[in-house]
């Protein structure tokens, strides 16, 4: 698949918007690009009950199953107030700082399922002391919204938002520099959006190659490619996944840290140098199972792929929690992306491709 394949899956999962919990819209996207490569084969797209969008590869003589997993959903927030003066206040949904979200344009899902935009509250710096500017720290539940109505009644009848109602950061979406470079995208949700992506280019190679006509996989473990849901909320749909079909190994697929700046604790990744195998994360209580770890390094380097060695602190993964709480053995490959959890994000188009292919060389040695 080229690079404008690889963009055009992309930006068609872009368009649909997935707040934790409200999923089903990008994963029918996923639905439809997995049911694109599972024609005249008797393989179904299924959706459990929590919104997880996954198929089964039946193995021969299956000894063990296996789950590939990438989220689909993406931070945003939940109104948690609307003020007598039409402003609306809110909680996060998924982990963000509040410096970083003032003046950020966002839109809210109202009770017809309209999208209406709005502009988290930013103060003038005409008008704050500079002293006052220095020391402040900025907390996301202190911030308003304003989406142009008048009084709490406009939001109610008007605008028909409600306290519940969930909203996305809002942002371009695409190349960062098109007539510069084919590989740098920029945008919003590429947390997780850049794996989404990558699970439907391993989806294509396990289907072309690892399979027969009728898409039995030529292998003696069953396969389960799985979108899962409400990742950024404390990974349920993984685990909900994980417990009910009772999966033996977990290939999480997700983000890489790029962070190689003034205050970060970072392990050096580059936006360029490969997917990142994950050797720990969570500050040291997330560890993931060396062995498999150290299995993955060694097909990298025996298929001449590319990789980095990645530890990150301050993250939280569905393998984390499969191989923490469930005990069951969990990697965790990361696709190198800049400013996760801002808007926009910056990854590239060859992280992703190359990311499938490593993935895919592993589940082909297994």
């Amino acid at each position: 698949m080229n690079k404008k394949e690889i963009l055009k899956i992309l930006k068609n999962l872009a368009v649909k918007r997935a707040p934790s919990g409200l999923e089903n819209a990008r994963g029918e996207i996923f639905k439809q690009e997995l049911e694109h490569f599972l024609q005249n084969k008797d393989i179904p797209v299924n959706i459990d009950t929590l919104g997880n969008v996954y198929i089964k590869l039946e193995g021969l003589n299956p000894k063990k199953s296996i789950a590939v997993y990438a989220h689909l959903d993406e931070i945003g927030g939940t109104i948690r107030k609307i003020n007598k003066s039409g402003t609306l206040e809110f909680s996060k949904r998924g982990g963000y700082e509040g410096r970083w979200i003032v003046s950020r344009e966002i839109q809210i899902l109202n009770k017809d399922n309209k999208w209406i935009k709005g502009v988290i509250e930013g103060r003038s710096v005409h008008s704050v002391p500079q002293d006052l500017r220095n020391k402040e720290k900025i907390e996301a539940h202190e911030q308003k919204i304003f989406i142009g109505a008048r009084d709490i009644n406009e939001v109610k009848n008007l605008y028909k938002v409600h306290v519940g109602a969930p909203f996305v950061f809002s942002g371009s979406f695409g190349l960062l520099n098109p007539e510069f470079d084919d590989d740098i995208i920029a945008g919003y949700s590429l947390d997780n959006l850049v794996a989404v992506t990558c699970l439907i280019l391993l989806t294509e190679k396990i289907i072309n190659n690892l399979s027969n006509e009728e898409g039995k996989l030529q292998k003696d473990y069953n396969l389960y490619i799985v979108g899962t849901t409400r990742e950024e909320i404390g990974t349920e749909g993984a685990l909900f996944f994980s417990r009910h079909i009772n999966i033996d190994h977990v290939i999480a697929i997700d983000i890489g840290i790029v962070a190689d700046f003034s205050g970060s604790v970072n392990s050096d990744i580059k936006l360029r140098g490969g997917p990142v195998i994950t050797w720990q994360e969570l500050i040291g209580t997330g560890v993931f199972d060396f062995e498999s770890c150290k299995k993955l390094a060694i097909i990298a380097e025996k298929n001449h792929i590319s990789f980095q060695d990645g530890i990150f602190e301050y993250y939280g993964s569905d393998a984390g929690k499969t191989q923490k709480w469930l005990g069951i053995p969990s990697i965790l490959v990361g696709i190198p992306t800049m400013y996760s959890h801002n808007v926009p994000e910056i990854s590239t188009l060859s992280g992703i491709e190359n990311a499938a292919e490593l993935v895919y060389q592993y589940l082909r040695e297994l």
